[in-house]
């Protein structure tokens, strides 16, 4: 999700309880088998200014490996979707970091369409990655 595993590891507990825990209507949701947390998503609102309230950014997006082809990630991506429409949210964007065609496939599937991309966008393991940017006007 653009972090290597050391970066994710090194990072303060309280980083990930200030992420977690921003103001509505900020949320994360999670799809749980067996106890366990095994697909994530999260909207967040990037801007608390009027003139951009009317979107929010999909983040987090993941679905543990042994788990992926059973619709888990639509699940959770269409649930914080919901809560973006019952937040008056007119528009979502994300970036997806490439190669990830599953990813690509589910959100296309979703209603999202690419709007730009991003050279290296991140440097993982010594390997850069473009970043897709894609939107989904639901307001449409």
């Amino acid at each position: 999700m653009g972090l290597t595993l050391e970066e994710e590891l090194n990072r303060p507990i309280q980083g990930f309880r200030d992420q977690l825990s921003a103001p509505i209507p900020n949320a994360a949701f999670g799809v749980f088998l067996d106890g366990q947390l095994r697909a994530c998503a999260a909207l967040a609102w990037t801007s608390r200014f009027s003139s951009s309230m009317h979107k929010a950014l999909l983040w987090g997006c993941f679905v543990e490996p042994g788990f992926r082809g059973r619709g888990l990630g639509r699940q959770v991506v269409s649930r914080a979707l919901d809560h973006a429409r019952q937040n008056s949210v007119r528009r979502v964007n994300l970036t997806v970091f490439l190669p990830n065609q599953a990813a690509v496939n589910l959100y296309a599937s979703l209603g999202f369409r690419p709007y730009g991309l991003e050279p290296e966008a991140v440097c993982l393991g010594g390997n850069y990655h473009d970043g897709q940017h894609m939107t989904l006007a639901l307001s449409d």
